[in-house]
């Protein structure tokens, strides 16, 4: 147990790298108080390390205390920039009537859920199967042994002290009822977090999930639920990979009428940072207009991909602004000087939520000319009532385009009017104080950024996207990878990494690995990935029953149970995203062992999921992606050897041209497009009632002596362009069928096809 002194000394030795945050100070503005956090590098805990609460960290420590004391632990579980977190701690926590409640009668842990997301998910189940409803923070009641026997989240002062005095008595008095409960409530968790027993998957069954979402979206205000109204990411995605392979048109695809009334109503409402760009955490009402204000890492990620993808299959230009304004967002705002992203700003400041955000009419009159005044009602939606506690959250009441024509003005011209009303808005917003930002790294979104700017920078011909992905990437692999520990980290703070990696720490920054080698081609992404994947292996594989327990063996503290969950919340799981990147590496390497694990890890969820098949979307894009590549814009083939990319353009409405770039390894060739044999490399289109005066441009051949004669074979070797030119006769895609047989000096393996739907 760490001494009076110790803590003192920590709390000498931090004082400049975290801001003290207690009503308890003496004449000098020294804190009163220091508990046991003051010895934490997490922001969240150092923001509770001089409440009068005699606070531990989650480990061995606080449950010795309880169980040589006999006291039940009171459990609190949040994070740094957490509104309803700050409420709880400025009434209870730092309050020295709780606090002294608390100290005689508990002992106290907290945890933050952005460094432990095991725990939270474990304690959460608990919340959630007591409660019926979740959300943080998370306050939770356990014996010494860390079974949970009551939770719930943000509890008013009053209604916690009486609480803590029911607890109390119930310990003392009716104890045996109490431990009946805590091992109900046990058993209740492990069947939530333990996967079910392998199951024939049904026919169809990514079919019918489709069509359940798109059943279930509301229809009224686009996504998916009442308020709090939160993007589902992962929903979103799955609903994506259907409209990637639809042959229909857009406009006659309910998944793609779901997938765009979702992303328009983000970008116009108030979610949407329509000044700064990068989305808030969620929306407190139904239409998408007042958000929750904190910003959170993983969503500009997600969402940045999410957006990426739509503009990719539609061509909608507002799609495209709100993936760079997002990434120009995160580069400017959340990048740290080595090149990785802070995790979170908070949603208040000045102790008001969204008070950095919202703009009281008046300011604005004071603020801008009447034109620019004008520009801000007129497009942005302000009023002098405003509509979040009598401010304005800009939105857009109207698409830009609406706008414009109402405005009388060129969408070029409005353009160019909003780009200057929002760099006025931003130098004012910018002389502000700023929200709390988090500066913790985390692998997981980390990763998820560094995915979503290689694929942005392949897609959108942004070098200055790529460079900052490499960055990103470097930076992970220096500080939170031990190479001779063979282990990743979580987090760090100031470049001091802590925090064994849990599983979905390794499967983002997975998926980035390989995101940066479709990006770059080059193959040391690859390598890294597959060291990567031997650590996740070693330390997370379930070598009994296949899939991927989330925490490391040697995770710190008690733990009720070794989750092997497959649900995607705010953020695509680990086990879920596993499945598409395996299936990734294997396409991209043709490496036989991964064949394999793949199909250990369907198995080991086919149960789970043939019973909640909405948990798992992005399993479900997995599992279609393993029946048949997705006929998107980059394919594998020949075991990685062969890269093909398809870019589109229209210079009309209904002439295309797509280029097919391929992309072939040194010592492999494929036959040339000129032989009469089933094998030569072909180019066709699928659907030709859809598309007339088809014309195809080959590459000039190569000619390579045939094996063990004198004439010369027709081959194409290195990197070679394919340009298809079509007119359309209706509003379909085209569908481009790609047939070739990959060859090297000594063998050919089989005709090989890939189809390539483009929508545009």
């Amino acid at each position: 147990m760490a001494t009076l002194q110790e803590l003192h000394q920590a709390r000498e030795r931090k004082r400049s790298v975290y801001e003290v945050r207690t009503r308890f100070v003496d004449d000098r503005g020294e804190p009163t108080y220091t508990n046991h956090l003051i010895l934490e590098d997490s922001p969240y805990l150092l923001q509770h390390a001089h409440n009068p609460v005699d606070w531990y960290p989650w480990g061995s420590e606080a449950f010795d205390k309880a169980a040589s004391e006999d006291k039940p632990i009171f459990l609190s579980i949040g994070y740094s920039t957490c509104h309803w977190c700050h409420v709880m701690e400025e009434e209870s926590f730092d309050d020295e009537v709780v606090a002294d409640r608390l100290n005689r009668h508990f002992v106290s842990i907290k945890v933050d859920r952005e460094q432990r997301p095991d725990l939270d998910e474990i304690y959460m189940t608990g919340v959630q199967l007591t409660s019926g409803r979740g959300g943080w923070p998370m306050s939770s009641f356990l014996t010494p042994q860390g079974k949970p026997f009551f939770g719930a989240t943000y509890f008013p002062r009053d209604h916690f002290l009486g609480l803590l005095d029911k607890v109390r008595q119930v310990w003392r008095d009716n104890r045996d009822r109490l431990l009946e409960d805590a091992n109900r409530l046990d058993e209740g968790i492990r069947q939530q977090l333990a996967p079910s027993a392998t199951a024939r998957l049904p026919e169809g069954l990514v079919d019918k999930v489709t069509e359940a979402l798109t059943q279930h979206a509301d229809t009224t205000h686009g996504g998916f639920g009442e308020a709090p109204k939160f993007p589902q990411e992962p929903n979103l995605l799955l609903l994506l990979e259907q409209v990637q392979r639809d042959t229909r048109p857009l406009t006659e695809q309910p998944a793609w009428s779901v997938v765009r009334q979702a992303l328009d109503a983000m970008l116009q409402g108030g979610i949407y940072d329509q000044v700064g760009g990068g989305f808030h955490r969620y929306a407190t009402d139904p239409a998408w207009q007042v958000p929750h204000f904190e910003k959170m890492l993983y969503n500009q990620g997600q969402l940045a991909s999410l957006y990426l993808w739509a503009w990719q299959l539609s061509g909608h230009g507002e799609y495209r602004r709100v993936v760079e304004e997002t990434l120009d967002y995160v580069l400017r705002e959340m990048r740290s000087p080595s090149g990785g992203f802070y995790s979170a700003t908070d949603a208040d400041s000045e102790g008001q939520e969204g008070k950095f955000f919202v703009w009281d009419y008046t300011e604005l009159t004071a603020l801008l000319d009447p034109a620019a005044l004008v520009l801000c009602e007129r497009v942005y939606g302000v009023t002098r009532e405003g509509n979040f506690e009598g401010a304005n959250v800009l939105h857009l009441p109207r698409p830009l385009d609406e706008a414009a024509d109402a405005l009388a003005m060129p969408r070029y011209s409005l353009d160019k009017a909003l780009a200057d009303l929002k760099h006025q808005l931003y130098a004012a917003r910018s002389k502000r104080p700023a929200p709390l930002r988090d500066n913790k790294q985390i692998s997981e979104w980390n990763g998820m950024v560094i995915a979503a700017l290689a694929q942005a920078a392949d897609a959108l011909e942004r070098p200055d996207y790529r460079d900052a992905a490499i960055a990103a990437a470097d930076d992970l692999w220096q500080h939170h990878h031990d190479e001779t520990q063979g282990r990743l980290w979580r987090t760090s703070l100031d470049g001091v990494a802590s925090i064994a990696a849990q599983l979905e720490d390794y499967a983002h920054v997975l998926n980035a690995l390989v995101a940066l080698y479709d990006a770059t081609g080059e193959r040391h992404w690859l390598t890294r990935a597959r060291s990567l994947l031997d650590e996740l292996q070693a330390q997370h594989w379930d070598e009994g029953d296949g899939g991927y327990f989330v925490s490391a063996p040697e995770a710190v503290g008690p733990q009720l149970v070794r989750s092997k969950s497959l649900r995607d919340g705010a953020t695509i799981c680990g086990n879920s995203l596993m499945l598409p990147v395996l299936i990734a590496l294997h396409q991209r390497t043709g490496e036989a062992a991964l064949r394999p694990l793949i199909e250990r890890q369907i198995e080991a969820f086919s149960g789970h999921i043939a019973q909640m098949p909405l948990a798992g979307p992005v399993f479900l894009q997995g599992l279609r992606q393993w029946d048949s590549p997705a006929p998107g814009p980059l394919q594998y083939l020949a075991e990685g050897a062969i890269r093909v990319r398809c870019r589109s353009e229209r210079p009309d409405d209904t002439r295309l041209q797509a280029t097919l770039t391929l992309e072939i390894d040194p010592g492999w060739h494929i036959q040339g497009h000129d032989s009469d044999a089933a094998e030569a490399t072909r180019v066709g289109i699928r659907n030709p009632d859809d598309w007339q005066e088809v014309r195809i441009h080959y590459p000039t051949p190569e000619r390579s002596p045939a094996d063990g004669t004198d004439q010369a074979e027709s081959i194409h070797s290195g990197h070679l362009t394919i340009v298809l030119e079509a007119n359309a006769t209706s509003p379909c895609p085209l569908v481009a069928e790609l047939a070739l047989q990959p060859c090297t000096q000594t063998e050919c393996l089989p005709l090989e096809r890939r189809e390539f739907v483009i929508h545009g």
